[in-house]
């Protein structure tokens, strides 16, 4: 689902490639095109539906949905696709509880990535162990033994839903966090991304999750702050689409 946003120029309805599947609202009809979907459940799910952009934006459109295409496919690895069962089924599980305890607020972005990166390093050396000639069998079993355990790490140290304060929560903003630390590590992995331009994202995230905690750090967002984190969540949303169609 995507936001509906009024804004000034043509270049800002680029967001909406962006902008995760945790976004609500709705779109005016006639105005957009049906894009298909890809899965329902999906992290880098960006697209339900697009704005007609005029001939001078089909370069970048084509950029940013080519990046899109990527990221989706980059979070299938991630879920441990093309893995045998149980290891596949096992990485889809903690994947999926990592993203989704950082988008409810009830762990902090920076315990959210180390468990992904510890994610990332389990899938590395699982992949290295599927192209070996002679594999050692229990490989599998202690691998998917490590992420059972790190995930019932983070559901001891992540707070149960119901005690994270209604108020508090911001799943958008959340969500486009997560989404944009994975840009980041995708960028690192294919080499896709220079690294002036993941140094770039990273500051982005960086200053987003900044202006989230300053907002948050008396333990009230009010609708003033949370429209002012909004505001500076779609500026970093404009910069990071800047960023991406250099």
């Amino acid at each position: 689902m995507i936001i509906e946003s009024q804004f000034g120029d043509m270049r800002t309805f680029a967001i909406l490639l962006f902008i995760t599947v945790f976004l609500v609202g709705s779109l005016q009809a006639g105005r957009y095109q049906e894009v298909s979907r890809t899965n329902e459940n999906s992290l880098n799910d960006l697209v339900r539906e697009l704005p007609i952009l005029s001939p001078s934006w089909e370069r970048q459109l084509r950029q940013l949905s080519s990046i899109q295409e990527q990221l989706y496919l980059f979070e299938r690895v991630m879920r441990g696709e093309g893995l045998d069962q149980p290891l596949a089924e096992a990485f889809s599980i903690h994947y999926s509880a990592i993203v989704n305890a950082m988008v409810e607020d009830r762990i902090t972005e920076e315990y959210g990535r180390d468990l992904l990166s510890v994610h990332r390093q389990l899938l590395d050396r699982t992949h290295e162990w599927t192209r070996n000639s002679f594999r050692d069998d229990k490989f599998a079993e202690e691998i998917v033994n490590n992420l059972y355990f790190f995930l019932r790490e983070l559901e001891e140290n992540s707070l149960p839903l119901f005690e994270v304060d209604p108020s508090l929560r911001t799943p958008v903003v959340n969500g486009y966090q997560v989404w944009l630390g994975e840009l980041v590590a995708w960028g690192d992995d294919c080499e896709r991304l220079t690294p002036g331009a993941r140094g770039r994202l990273q500051l982005q995230l960086e200053q987003l999750e900044r202006f989230e905690f300053y907002y948050k750090r008396d333990g009230i967002l009010n609708q003033r702050e949370r429209e002012l984190l909004h505001e500076r969540f779609l500026n970093v949303s404009r910069d990071t689409i800047d960023i991406l169609v250099r």
